[in-house]
């Protein structure tokens, strides 16, 4: 990775011209062709600039790659939407809450994609991919705590202390279902709900029902 120390990436940097060009050019080659496919040639054409700029500013295609990645989760971060911190009509909230988790995975479905193919050769984009999801499962395991806490949830007086494992595997099948979605419906559209305006709420539906929520 690029040490951000030396080459900044952020939104507001200020930045070379032909760095911020590059830069910019290298996370849209790389969203539709991969690592691979991603050549210092083709990326220099898409910035409009000399083939030997990569290698004076960046020193390798990876590092620009890298820098290209890092700087994309900076200026469209994946934005952490909040769920109510008291629950009043469990299925309204989640369904609206789902809609938005699927329309920020489909707007970076092809970057996803590729970070996804490339982490057995590249794990250095495991915690770029992973940024991006790991707040939205916590902000989803905090509000089902709250779930239990304001008596949403059949038997939660009697539960066990310690993880309920059937209500975390429900919440992670409720992640898994968005992702998937987002990733493969265009790809197979049979296997996911029809019309797709419907899938959250089906997916929701699934998902009270398996932790025994009242809603």
């Amino acid at each position: 990775m690029i040490d951000s120390a030396h080459h900044p990436t952020g939104s507001g940097a200020s930045q070379p011209p032909s760095r911020e060009k590059l830069i910019e050019a290298a996370a849209r080659v790389y969203a539709t062709a991969g690592f691979r496919g991603a050549t210092t040639r083709r990326i220099a054409e898409e910035a409009g600039v000399n083939e030997v700029t990569i290698f004076r500013l960046f020193g390798s295609k990876a590092a620009l790659i890298d820098a290209a990645i890092q700087h994309r989760a900076a200026v469209q971060p994946f934005e952490t939407v909040p769920l109510p911190e008291t629950p009043r009509h469990p299925a309204a909230e989640l369904t609206a809450w789902c809609e938005t988790q699927l329309e920020m995975l489909r707007e970076r479905r092809s970057l996803i994609r590729q970070q996804m193919g490339e982490l057995a050769e590249r794990p250095q984009v495991v915690p770029c991919a992973s940024r991006a999801l790991n707040p939205q499962a916590v902000e989803l395991k905090r509000y089902m705590r709250r779930l239990y806490e304001e008596g949403f949830v059949e038997g939660a007086s009697r539960r066990r202390a310690g993880r309920d494992e059937e209500a975390h595997a429900a919440g992670a099948m409720l992640m898994a279902a968005l992702f998937g979605d987002a990733m493969g419906r265009d790809m197979m559209p049979e296997m996911y709900p029809q019309p797709p305006e419907r899938a959250a709420a089906l997916y929701v539906g699934l998902f009270l029902r398996a932790i025994r929520c009242t809603s």
